[in-house]
């Protein structure tokens, strides 16, 4: 009788064993899954004239966090005038602003939608350029042209 409840005790152990195992795989391959897609979209991009202005718009994306800086002429070699930082919702078609800079002309609130590409993500139909793109190297040159520098 001994050996079949040993038995019977090891199956079960394994069988937990397993379950586990398998529910840990599912787990890992969820987080590596959204992480993946979000690396992808990891950068720097751009936007002339951001919300109107003649200021430069900065998109820094890491992972599902999102800051958003606005520079002048001198500030884009310094501080940004306007900070706003954010994140991705679940299917990555929306930034949530979680932290609006405290400067009147931010813009940056609530949510905004968006839509992406190798080369850009567009918020609110206004595309930003990756900087390392054609596009994105046109824009910053552009850019330090007309601040001088």
């Amino acid at each position: 009788m001994s050996i079949t409840r040993t038995a019977r005790r090891a199956r079960a152990k394994i069988a937990a064993s397993i379950a586990a195992l398998a529910a840990g795989s599912l787990i890992l391959t969820a987080c590596s899954g959204s992480s993946a897609s979000a690396s992808k979209l990891d950068g720097t991009y751009y936007i002339k004239d951001v919300n109107g202005t003649s200021q430069l718009g900065q998109l820094v994306v890491k992972g599902n966090s999102v800051s958003h800086h606005e520079y002048d002429c001198d500030g884009v070699y310094e501080k940004p005038d306007v900070t706003s930082t954010g994140e991705f919702n679940k299917d990555q078609s929306q930034i949530i602003w979680t932290v609006a800079g405290d400067d009147s002309r931010n813009k940056r609130t609530g949510s905004e939608s968006i839509s992406t590409s190798n080369t850009s993500i567009s918020i609110s139909g206004s595309p930003y350029v990756r900087d390392n793109s054609d596009a994105g190297k046109a824009l910053l040159d552009g850019f330090k042209t007309k601040c001088g520098k």
